[in-house]
């Protein structure tokens, strides 16, 4: 059986390497052993690395040098993916329609266009329906 295809955004991905405060951190690791077994493909956009490096620095208050570990270990955990122009036009279509920025709609729009689940955290993208939680992911997986 082939694997899951899923995209995570970057509020998933930020619970790979920190937890506390965190909900979700446990289905979002668990996702990532998924990855490590084959039995779901995870990806990122080639966003995501930026927002994650944004969020560690600032919002986290780390090092330089522990946001380029972060960055370093990211890449070898999953593949990027470079928002294509068709999907980049979806996603200022889907930010107006759903009042989201264009950098979560991005996230929509490509998981939409690869046929993948798009795993989040993000309130404004499981409202409007656009992703889902990693547990809710899990529940069809294992």
């Amino acid at each position: 059986m082939p694997p899951i295809d899923v995209v995570c955004d970057a509020s998933v991905v930020l619970k790979w390497f920190h937890e506390e405060g965190e909900e979700e951190v446990e289905p979002s690791r668990a996702l990532l052993e998924l990855h490590r077994s084959r039995r779901v493909a995870l990806s990122v956009l080639d966003l995501t690395f930026l927002e994650v490096a944004n969020v560690i620095l600032r919002a986290l208050q780390a090092k330089s040098e522990h946001v380029a570990i972060v960055l370093d270990a990211l890449a070898e955990i999953c593949p990027q993916i470079p928002v294509s122009h068709a999907a980049l036009t979806e996603a200022v279509k889907l930010a107006e329609r759903h009042g989201l920025t264009v950098y979560d709609a991005a996230y929509a729009a490509v998981a939409a266009e690869r046929r993948a689940q798009l795993a989040t955290m993000d309130r404004a993208l499981l409202d409007a329906g656009l992703g889902r939680r990693p547990s809710d992911i899990l529940r069809n997986v294992t």
